[in-house]
C-alpha cells in the first residue's frame, strides 16, 4: 500500500491526536484471549499494517508495514490516569504504532492516534476485536479516508478562498521547512513538559436519556443541538462550536480519516425560552450540514494549504516553530490564542452489535483529543439506554 497523507495531514504535527474508548464488558475475560483477539483484530485492518514515511519533499504516506506496534497490555490505571500517561508518550507511528488496548478488570480501553482513523474508526475496530473475541469470521477491511477528490461536489473553494489559500502557499515557500519525526520528539517533549489533560464523564441513565430526549423532540431540535443550548447557557458567553462531522458517504465500516468538521457562533438570548435558543441552534447547524461546500470547507480549504505549512501550525501552537507569517496564519486559523471554545463529536447511538455470542458490551466512554483549535472537547456516545458525555480538556 502507498497512500498520500491527504485532507488528515493537520492530524500528522499535532501534539494531542489521542482518541480513546473505554469498553465495559458483561465479564472478565483471560488475557490471553483478549490479547489473541487483539492481534487478530489488527491484522484485518490495513492501515494497522501500515506505517507514516514522512518524504525529504515533506510528502508524507501511508505505507505497507510487516511489523507493525500495536499493543495491548494489563493496567490497573483509571481511564484519566492512562490517558495522563499515554498522551505524553508519542505514538511511534514511522514504525506503525496506532493502537494501545489496555486490560482492567472487565474494562478495555482502546488509545489511538488520530492518523489511525477517527472516532468512527475505533468504534468499527471494537467490532472487528469483539468479533475475533467470540470466533466470528472477519473479512479484511481495506483503508479509506477523505481526499480532495472524493470531497462531494468537486471541492471547490469560493474565490477568496482559493486565492488566500495561494498567497499563503507562495509565501511560505520562501521559508518553507520540512519536519522531522526528531521535530516531533522535541515538540512532545517539550508541550507536554508543561501540560496535563482531564476528563469528567456524565452518564445518562435509561430514565435521563429518555427524559432528554424527550425534551428535544417537543422542542423540535436535535439531542446535539439541545445539548449545546444548555453548555453555552451554563457558560455564559457568545461561544464558537465546532462539530465533528461523519464524512461516510457510502457508510463504510473502513479504518481511517473519514470526518469533516464545522462551526457556528452562538450565545444564549436569556430574554427568549430555552426551546427557541435550542431552535436557533439546530438552524444554524442544519444551514452547515445540508450544504456540501459548507459542510466540506475545513477539509477543502486545508488541504489545499502545503503540507509541511500545515505542520508548521501545529508546531506554531505546540511552541517549537515560530515565524511572523506561521503565527498570522495560525491567528486566523484558530491554531493561535484564540481557539473554540467547545468542539463537540457525537457518535450517536453506537452503530455497531452490543452482543458476540457470550460477550456483551454493556457500556462506551469515548474521550476524543484535545486538538489544538479548541479549548473544551466533547464525546458523546450512546450504549444502548446509557449515554456518556465526556468533557476534555486542559488542566490549566
Amino acid at each position: 500500500m502507498r497512500y498520500r497523507i491527504d485532507t488528515e495531514r493537520v492530524e500528522l504535527f499535532d501534539v494531542n491526536v489521542l482518541i480513546v474508548m473505554q469498553v465495559h464488558l458483561n465479564k472478565e475475560v483471560p488475557f490471553q484471549e483478549l490479547s489473541r483477539a487483539f492481534r487478530e483484530a489488527t491484522g484485518i485492518h490495513e492501515i494497522l499494517n501500515s506505517k507514516v514515511s514522512i518524504e525529504g519533499s515533506g510528502e508524507a504516506y501511508y505505507v505497507t508495514h510487516d511489523e507493525p506496534q500495536n499493543s495491548i497490555s494489563i493496567t490497573d490505571c483509571s481511564l484519566e490516569e492512562m490517558i495522563a500517561r499515554n498522551e505524553k508518550i508519542r505514538f511511534r507511528i514511522e514504525n506503525g504504532e496506532y493502537i494501545r488496548a489496555f486490560v482492567s478488570s472487565d474494562k478495555i480501553a482502546f488509545l489511538m492516534h488520530h492518523l489511525g482513523g477517527d472516532g468512527k474508526s475505533l468504534l468499527y475496530f471494537i467490532e472487528t476485536f469483539m468479533k475475533c473475541l467470540s470466533g466470528i469470521r472477519c473479512d479484511n477491511m481495506p483503508f479509506r479516508h477523505t481526499t480532495l477528490e472524493s470531497i462531494p461536489g468537486g471541492g471547490k473553494l469560493p474565490f477568496f478562498h482559493n486565492i488566500l489559500t495561494r498567497i499563503w502557499n507562495r509565501k511560505w515557500g520562501s521559508q518553507r521547512r520540512v519536519f522531522t519525526y526528531a521535530d516531533m520528539d522535541v515538540s512532545y517533549e517539550d508541550f507536554w513538559s508543561r501540560k496535563k489533560t482531564r476528563i469528567e464523564t456524565s452518564r445518562y441513565e435509561r430514565n435521563e436519556l429518555r427524559k432528554l430526549l424527550k425534551s428535544a423532540k417537543e422542542a423540535g431540535v436535535s439531542l446535539t443541538s439541545y445539548l449545546i443550548t444548555q453548555m453555552v447557557r451554563d457558560m455564559g458567553i457568545r461561544a464558537e462550536i465546532g462539530l465533528a462531522v461523519n464524512a461516510r458517504t457510502d457508510g463504510n465500516k473502513c479504518m481511517g480519516n473519514q470526518v469533516t468538521g464545522t462551526a457556528i457562533t452562538f450565545g444564549y438570548d436569556t430574554r427568549r425560552s430555552f426551546e427557541d435558543n435550542a431552535k436557533t441552534v439546530q438552524r444554524s447547524l442544519r444551514k452547515e450540514l445540508e450544504n456540501d461546500t459548507r459542510k466540506f470547507f475545513a477539509l477543502n480549504f486545508m488541504g489545499r494549504l502545503d503540507p509541511t505549512l500545515r505542520d508548521a501550525l501545529n508546531m506554531e501552537r505546540a511552541g517549537y516553530y515560530h515565524s511572523r507569517f506561521t503565527s498570522r496564519v495560525a491567528g486566523y486559523l484558530g491554531y493561535g490564542d484564540r481557539i473554540r471554545d467547545i468542539s463537540i463529536t457525537n457518535l450517536t447511538r453506537a452503530d455497531i452489535p452490543l452482543i458476540y455470542g457470550g460477550y456483551e458490551i454493556e457500556d462506551i466512554v469515548f474521550v476524543p483529543p484535545v486538538v489544538s483549535y479548541a479549548k473544551n472537547v466533547i464525546g458523546i456516545v450512546t450504549t444502548g439506554d446509557v449515554m456518556n458525555v465526556t468533557r476534555h480538556f486542559y488542566d490549566e
